[in-house]
């Protein structure tokens, strides 16, 4: 990437949003810049390395595998975006893994670098914690969800969230491409056979449609008010 490139890229990160344009064209000297393809390992749970990475573009996903080989996604992280924190701000091993979905590019930062750069510019301070914040919501949900509700109640909330991924103000929202059937047995730690039995009964109902590799969902309002009904909202 050129220098106007790299500095291009790391404003639209959000800790970087409020950097002026001569302390993000230092950032992006200090950052180590690196592309990987879809399928590469980009971090290894349980490695001691301490960066954090900031991808541009792309898309990755944060999963650890059990001693069977089963997989739990976290999330799917998509550009511009800053994960690694955990580990650079407390020095620990990693907490997960996380694999290249797409093609991304990624800038690294060392742990002291960004530790010195949160002390020097205090919106980036603020950012990473409104991030980390986020993160810990966005958890505490899961966790209530694996605590509470029953297999189908917890594939009618996974898609609701990746309908949000999606974004827009329609009623209706198109999966492209439709998420598998291991992805959101992965997501939710069920078997890809509750997830197809659920599926289909909410085909049945006319809640889903599929169309192609892609996946419709025709009513937003009536699979939130499905999970709310699930959680006692």
């Amino acid at each position: 990437m050129l220098r106007h490139e790299r500095i291009a890229g790391l404003k639209r990160i959000p800790i970087f949003a409020k950097l002026s344009d001569a302390a993000l064209e230092r950032a992006a000297q200090s950052c180590a810049w690196r592309q990987y393809e879809s399928g590469e390992q980009i971090l290894s749970f349980q490695d001691p390395s301490t960066d954090v990475l900031f991808m541009l573009a792309g898309k990755a996903r944060v999963v650890i595998y059990s001693s069977e080989g089963q997989a739990v996604v976290f999330v799917d992280l998509r550009g511009p975006t800053m994960f690694g924190e955990i580990a650079a701000i407390d020095r620990r091993s990693r907490s997960a893994s996380v694999e290249a979905v797409e093609p991304c590019t990624i800038a690294s930062l060392s742990a002291e670098k960004f530790e010195s750069l949160m002390l020097e510019q205090p919106s980036v301070a603020i950012a990473t914690l409104h991030h980390m914040a986020a993160d810990v919501r966005r958890l505490s949900e899961r966790v209530f969800e694996f605590s509470t509700l029953f297999v189908q109640h917890r594939i009618h909330a996974e898609l609701l969230r990746l309908a949000g991924e999606v974004g827009g103000q329609q009623n209706e929202v198109v999966l492209s491409p439709a998420p598998s059937l291991s992805d959101i047995a992965d997501r939710i730690s069920t078997r890809r056979e509750a997830v197809s039995r659920e599926l289909s009964q909410l085909t049945a109902s006319g809640l889903l449609r599929r169309e192609g590799a892609n996946l419709r969902i025709t009513s937003l309002s009536k699979l939130a008010k499905l999970v709310h009904e699930a959680r006692g909202d």
